[in-house]
């Protein structure tokens, strides 16, 4: 099963794409409760303060800053000898099952050392997940508009992962009768997870098949390092992903205060997160046709661009209950433009491992997917940080009644940051250089160079 190739022409069956993308649902699954309430959960029934949570999640970011350059790069190298992305699934399942139990089912006496250590352990187990399974999705099909469909293909089950967590409270609620989040929320999460992604894990080693080989160069790190200097494509690429990487960290740090605090939608905000993965999943199959006539660089230009120019709207709306039925229409347009972004992203970077991979002779699919992943980690975090400084500057109070000063401290991290680094990110993404036609010219000049090293290879 780990020795099966699919010709970089060929496109993948709706079986294989299907099951490529199944082991993204039970990764979203326990992957978004981890970021967004986890660390609270912490805070309310273990030992563990805020402050040291804190610390946790920063000394958790130098720890990627080392820990996903060092997997993209041996997974690299693991597929010269191996063949496969292959086995790096095999050690997340392992690293993921052990850990997430522990996670999300603490002790009462869980200190932070314990937080601390199956937060590393997991976070590991993750990347190992993460950089060899997008690396091995861009190697699954060099065709523009095929790439697009194995990236929805995984985003719409990445997206269903995220539905799901919010609604595991809800369907609980028959037998906590409460939908709030609780320790028995966490432990059927974590026990569902256990189950379920080692299954579609297996699966989707079994049925999918490996990437093309276009090279047969072992990947140096200085190699990587000199692709990063001198290609002004890569600059560019992880430029965007930068600001991007602000904007969202404002935008998702502040989500739920202004949400649930400023607009009075707390009983209300789990079913307008339900309303948005919902309709993110039917746009999904919206998007498909509509990528195949347009260069998807632009596509994603203009659907950030779209999403931050809407947020200004949420001013206009009533807030509290009377709000509740226009949040959700709101919702439902910002999930149209924001359904492709759950793909776009490492479908253009998948257009410049070719690239480069043209100019040097060597795929480093898993070191540039690693490298979209600690910038992204980063300028989240630094946009998290700064929002919340911003608004502990203007005087903002969690779940107290604030002034106008510190109310515009909350608008401007809410809205006013991610309009200005999401639009910039936009103008630089607009005149992306790889376009369809470039692409196109790409993929037959690898596929020509794989046919002399086959030719070669028969005579030797």
């Amino acid at each position: 099963m780990f020795r099966s190739r699919l010709g970089s022409g060929q496109s993948l069956s709706a079986l294989q794409r299907v099951v490529y993308g199944m082991p993204s649902m039970p990764h979203a699954f326990i992957a978004l409760p981890l970021y967004m309430l986890l660390p609270a959960y912490y805070a309310g029934h273990t030992h563990i303060t805020l402050a040291q949570i804190g610390a946790v999640a920063a000394l958790g970011r130098v720890f990627d800053a080392v820990s996903d350059p060092i997997i993209g790069f041996l997974s690299d190298r693991t597929r010269a000898v191996f063949g496969t992305r292959k086995p790096w699934a095999v050690g997340s399942m392992i690293f993921c099952a052990l850990s997430a139990t522990r996670l999300f089912q603490p002790p009462a006496n869980a200190d932070v050392g314990y937080f601390a250590l199956w937060s590393a352990l997991l976070y590991v187990g993750f990347t190992m997940f993460e950089v060899p399974n997008s690396a091995w999705g861009a190697e699954l099909s060099r065709d523009y508009v095929e790439r697009s469909r194995i990236g929805a293909a995984k985003a719409i089950f990445n997206i269903a992962g995220s539905l799901a967590s919010y609604l595991l409270p809800i369907g609980l609620y028959f037998y906590t009768k409460s939908t709030a989040i609780s320790g028995t929320s966490f432990a059927v999460l974590s026990i569902a997870y256990v189950i379920a992604f080692p299954l579609f894990m297996l699966l989707s080693l079994i049925i999918v098949p490996n990437g093309p080989v276009v090279e047969n160069r072992r990947v140096a790190l200085g190699a990587v390092l000199s692709s990063l200097r001198r290609s002004a494509v890569l600059q560019r690429f992880y430029g965007i992903t930068a600001l991007w990487g602000l904007g969202e960290g404002f935008f998702m740090s502040t989500t739920f205060i202004f949400m649930t605090d400023f607009m009075g939608l707390k009983e209300q905000f789990p079913f307008i997160m339900v309303a948005l993965f919902v309709a993110e999943m039917v746009f999904l199959q919206v998007w498909t046709p509509i990528l195949k006539k347009i260069d998807r660089h632009r596509a994603w230009a203009f659907c950030v661009a779209a999403i931050v120019c809407l947020s200004p709207i949420v001013l206009l709306l009533p807030k509290g209950a009377a709000g509740f039925p226009f949040f959700i229409g709101l919702v439902c347009v910002r999930s149209f433009f924001g359904a492709p972004t759950n793909f776009l992203p490492g479908a253009v970077l998948g257009d410049v491992i070719d690239h480069d991979a043209l100019r040097t002779g060597s795929s480093k699919a898993g070191n540039f997917f690693a490298i979209q992943m600690l910038v992204i980690k980063v300028m989240m975090a630094l946009g998290g940080a700064c929002a919340f400084l911003i608004m502990d500057k203007a005087g903002y109070k969690v779940g107290h009644p604030n002034g106008e000063v510190a109310n515009l401290g909350l608008l401007a991290a809410y809205i006013g940051a991610p309009l200005i680094f999401h639009l910039s990110m936009a103008c630089l993404a607009w005149n992306f250089p790889i376009t369809s036609r470039k692409h196109g010219i790409i993929q037959r000049r690898l596929e020509a160079r794989a046919r002399r090293l086959e030719a070669k290879a028969a005579t030797e």
